[in-house]
């Protein structure tokens, strides 16, 4: 079933800089324990982070001085995903 659902919902987005490159993804997927998420940061150059809330992955996309629009997308992105998971898995 996740596989159909992640087509027609994926559960990652691409973060561009300014000139619209790739450089790193956000990505919300289910947790090993039951009713929880993992949110993960996989950074083109830095490798990957496993972010323990939502204020540690805008601190460290301010740290990458990722604009307030690319933010804002990353927070819709977020509550989607998560409010998707919560209704769809145990």
């Amino acid at each position: 079933m996740l596989d159909t659902v992640e087509n027609i919902f994926p559960f990652t987005m691409d973060l561009k800089d300014d000139e619209g490159n790739i450089w790193g993804t956000v990505s919300v997927i289910p947790s090993k324990e039951s009713y929880k998420r993992d949110i993960l940061l996989m950074d083109v150059h830095e490798g990957n982070f496993s972010v323990r809330s939502i204020t540690e992955l805008l601190n460290m996309l301010e740290k990458r001085n990722v604009s307030l629009e690319e933010k804002k997308k990353v927070l819709d992105f977020l509550a989607e995903r998560l409010l998707f998971l919560e209704q769809v898995l145990p």
